[in-house]
């Protein structure tokens, strides 16, 4: 495909960005090939999606070189020569984007000090060190910045290195070490995140050191430090729930003054640690996860380039359902499914209607719901658990829906079976699902005892195993024995 890059790239830019392109193109600065202008505007008509045949390329040539004869490798030029216009006029987008100016000062104090204006290099170093004094949050980024501006200045070849009045190189040190020991424990906390989901052993050097008293000390009146040290508390067994008490207010107290990655980095920890405490049956923390889930949508943290995550979407859905909040689940997903891809919107929301159904106890409506919609691969084995769990709570009040979860089951067990989309290790744990719950009405269908039927299926659930909807397979053979002993 011609133009890769270049289609990357601009599909990358918001229909303003691309209109204020029109200016990069146009200044003598950045392009004097008077042909680029004219392929700026040939190729307008494509944003975003860029979808160009054969056809196109040959259309856009014949605008842009008149009566020439088609040339790929003069087209392929013109492409290139047009992409690192793009390239700049990004790097002109960041600096924009920069509320605080700093990467702009930064490029200044640079320019200022390969030049030979060494006082106004040093008054407007000085100036910008005191404002970043001022800062209320002690975090990496502060240090880092503390660490670039003593360093420019006392390595700079016209200062006075000699002088007692120059403190520069002993804050510089101080800098450094506080900066090591937060850099340390954010990029540790995400090794013990590691370790938890891949079951594997990471050896992190001065680990005891960031932790304990000399960490402390570096890095003292830093709310940051603190939280750090309580999203490491989060990994420890048992589970400490205090540790995420504190780390949850502290975050609410300090979270004006954070910067974003670590607004996403603490509420990514909380949110990780909800999710672990409701896989292990702490039905409280649905409240608690779907709370942390509001928060990052407020706070605009959950949209990566006007985009939301389709796990994100279906997570804070299936959480509102479980904290039984329906009317606010029927808004979230009305007003965020416009932020998914446009390849997995419509599945995404049709999927969305079904479980909100399906935790509001419509059965029938879920079943029809996820029946009639035609859904993508990828969405199948999760739609047809849900239908299957439907079905399997209306037999519980309707032996007479049997046949026909038996049916879904057969259908879903030889669907899994022919798939060669997935891979077979992300269906077994769907497989073994179903299969439980086919045994499992089978077992009620023929009268078995249900105190032997519910200890049959925790029996098979504490099995090495893997299930999905775990939580919810327990509290069917908890219902069961309580209807039994009543």
């Amino acid at each position: 495909m011609k133009g890769k890059k270049l289609f990357h790239l601009l599909s990358s830019l918001s229909e303003e960005e691309y209109k204020l392109l029109h200016k990069a193109v146009r200044s003598p600065i950045w392009n004097t090939n008077e042909h680029l202008h004219t392929l700026y505007v040939q190729l307008k008509p494509f944003h975003p999606d860029f979808n160009l045949s054969d056809k196109h390329y040959n259309k856009i040539y014949s605008k842009v070189f008149k009566l020439q004869g088609y040339d790929d490798y003069k087209l392929r030029r013109l492409f290139s020569e047009f992409t690192k216009v793009i390239e700049q006029f990004l790097i002109y987008l960041e600096t924009q984007d920069d509320k605080k100016g700093r990467q702009k000062q930064r490029l200044l104090l640079r320019a200022l000090g390969r030049r030979n204006v060494y006082s106004y290099f040093e008054r407007n170093t000085l100036q910008v060190l005191e404002e970043v004094k001022e800062e209320p949050y002690l975090d990496v980024e502060h240090f880092q910045s503390l660490i670039g501006l003593h360093y420019g200045i006392y390595f700079h070849p016209l200062t006075n290195r000699h002088s007692k009045k120059n403190v520069h190189l002993h804050h510089l040190t101080e800098s450094l070490d506080s900066y090591y020991v937060l850099a340390k424990l954010r990029i540790g906390s995400e090794l013990k995140n590691r370790e938890k989901m891949l079951n594997i052993r990471y050896e992190n050097r001065l680990e005891e050191m960031v932790l304990g008293e000399l960490g402390a000390k570096m890095t003292k009146n830093s709310s940051v430090y603190q939280m750090y040290k309580l999203v490491y508390d989060l990994f420890e067994e048992p589970a400490k729930i205090d540790a995420f008490d504190q780390l949850k207010r502290l975050f609410n107290q300090n979270i004006a003054s954070l910067r974003k990655p670590d607004q996403f980095f603490i509420l990514h920890h909380l949110i990780n640690f909800s999710a672990r405490q409701i896989n292990s049956g702490k039905t409280p923390f649905y409240k608690e996860a779907l709370d942390l889930y509001k928060t990052g949508l407020s706070l605009g943290l959950l949209l990566e380039n006007g985009k939301i995550r389709e796990a994100t979407y279906s997570n804070i859905i299936l959480l509102g359902c479980q904290a039984g909040e329906f009317s606010w689940v029927d808004g979230f997903i009305e007003q965020y499914y416009s932020y998914l891809k446009e390849d997995i919107g419509e599945d995404a929301r049709a999927h969305a209607l079904g479980l909100r159904y399906f935790y509001e106890e419509k059965f029938d409506q879920a079943v029809d719901q996820l029946l009639n919609y035609r859904f993508s691969p990828a969405y199948q084995p999760r739609v047809r658990i849900i239908i299957v769990r439907a079905l399997l709570e209306q037999f519980l009040q309707d032996a007479s829906i049997y046949s026909l979860l038996q049916a879904q089951c057969d259908a879903f067990e030889k669907y899994i079976i022919r798939n060669d989309f997935l891979a077979k290790p992300r269906l077994e744990p769907h497989l073994n699902t179903m299969r439980l719950i086919r045994k499992f009405a089978q077992l009620l269908y023929d009268r078995e005892p249900e105190k032997m039927v519910s200890q049959w299926l925790v029996q098979e659930l504490e099995s090495d195993k893997k299930f999905i909807s775990k939580n919810w397979l327990k509290a069917k053979a908890g219902q069961l024995a309580k209807e039994n002993s009543a």
